[in-house]
């Protein structure tokens, strides 16, 4: 007989769990789409690590209506970048919801997109992993690379990646910015 949560308001999302959303069946009409990309910073990877697995940098200054949101952890701590930690990026005509995965400080970092996560609608495109991974290139420099694994329904994949890449250079040219003016502060 199952046993009852000891708070059920609160999941408790074993990490090795996730692996069969991020490797599942591609729904029938879609194919994989990947969209891998790197980006060259000015500061050690200690910098980037710390600065991208800071949840405020994810949940202050969102325009609205847009939103990220991490849930607690299981025992009351703040919910953050660590396994097993539920969290959604929502707004209009967009719901990512997800849990984190495998953390590797200061290499790497997974989430895994739940089913039912989408962007435009259910019909077009379902984002199932998103990667990080945090490299040393030299004294002072490191080198950030992501990979986005996302379902998209045939024929809308050239359009899903335009819309990507520039979303994701916004980024880089973001954390470029916001790092080097943090080096620059001191």
């Amino acid at each position: 007989m199952a046993q009852p949560l000891a708070n059920p308001s609160r999941m408790d999302v074993d990490p090795k769990l996730t692996l069969p959303l991020a490797a599942g069946a591609t729904p029938p009409g879609f194919r994989p789409h990947a969209l891998e990309l790197t980006w060259n910073l000015r500061v050690p990877r200690a910098v980037v690590w710390a600065w991208l697995n800071d949840p405020k940098t994810f949940t202050r200054g969102q325009l609205p209506p847009f939103r990220v949101e991490f849930l607690p952890m299981p025992d009351g701590r703040p919910g953050g970048f660590e396994p097993g930690c539920l969290n959604a990026h929502h707004g209009p005509l967009m719901s990512f919801h997800g849990v984190i995965g495998e953390v590797r400080a200061p290499e790497y970092r997974d989430l895994i997109y739940g089913y039912g996560s989408y962007a435009v609608s259910m019909r077009v495109a379902r984002p199932r992993r998103l990667q990080f991974w945090f490299e040393e290139v030299e004294p002072g420099r490191s080198a950030l690379r992501m990979r986005l694994d996302t379902d998209v329904r045939r024929g809308f994949g050239a359009l899903w990646g335009g819309v990507n890449r520039f979303f994701w250079w916004n980024f880089g040219l973001s954390a470029r910015l916001i790092l080097a003016f943090r080096a620059w502060r001191g």
